[in-house]
């Protein structure tokens, strides 16, 4: 009876997660390979595959959870909330469906520095791995 009443619930309701890369930092000297804090604004992930619609959900990362290996680093997975009904949003507290109040939550001094956008440090070798 529990299985049926869990089968019935997982069909009413689907869990909204991230799934950040993972792993080490490989060449780049990275301490690991989920995104750093200071490396984005803005977090915006595209929710179709759980939600009716193309719908964005918007976190600042200086308001996420650090990971347990690295405080400048993102966790690979984060729980946004819940779909109810295939329709209705549940967020967590760090996460917004509205684009100007996570805006509101940026503070200058956390910005990215245009000169440290889109580096890509993948095609460098490095001299103590040649």
């Amino acid at each position: 009876m529990i299985n049926a009443r869990l089968s019935y619930l997982m069909k009413k309701i689907k869990v909204l997660e991230t799934h950040f890369v993972s792993g080490t930092g490989g060449l780049s000297g990275r301490t690991q390979s989920t995104p750093r804090k200071d490396e984005f604004n803005m977090i915006s992930i595209d929710i179709f595959l759980r939600f009716k619609e193309h719908k964005f959900l918007f976190a600042n990362p200086q308001n996420l959870e650090s990971s347990g290996a690295d405080v400048n680093h993102l966790q690979q997975n984060y729980i946004m909330g819940f779909v109810f009904n295939e329709n209705e949003l549940c967020l967590s507290d760090e996460w917004y469906d509205n684009f100007n109040e996570v805006l509101e939550t940026l503070d200058i001094s956390d910005a990215i520095r245009e000169e440290d956008m889109q580096v890509d440090n993948r095609n460098v070798a490095y001299k103590d791995e040649e």
